[in-house]
């Protein structure tokens, strides 16, 4: 996963609303209109919000008729905090043999001619 998919998936979470709306979708599928009652916004916002998360491939969505129902898309979510997790695992250990070659070069005595 790349700087770009990282970027989308935390403008994603990084709202109050957004992981409001994500916490309902984690527990069960909601239409729109069900979410606008739980969190008591205007539909309107809601459903911005919800594009927002869908673009992030964060929420799926199934149409039913009239009805969209929205649910988590775990995978999606899964594999961005396992990816986030490998990427700052590496960051960390590359951050780590840095200094050690720093240290490593601090120790060594410099020999005279």
């Amino acid at each position: 996963m790349d700087e770009r998919s990282f970027s989308r998936y935390f403008k994603a979470f990084s709202d109050p609303t957004r992981l409001r709306i994500l916490g309902l979708l984690a527990v069960k599928e909601m239409t729109v209109n069900e979410i606008v009652k739980e969190i008591k916004l205007a539909q309107p916002t809601i459903s911005r919000h919800l594009g927002i998360l869908r673009e992030a491939e964060v929420v799926r969505d199934r149409r039913e008729g009239q009805q969209v129902f929205y649910s988590l898309n775990k995978i999606s979510v899964s594999d961005c905090c396992t990816g986030f997790c490998d990427c700052l695992e590496i960051k960390v250990v590359d951050g780590r043999k840095d200094k050690k070659a720093k240290k490593g070069n601090k120790n060594k005595k410099i020999k005279k001619k």
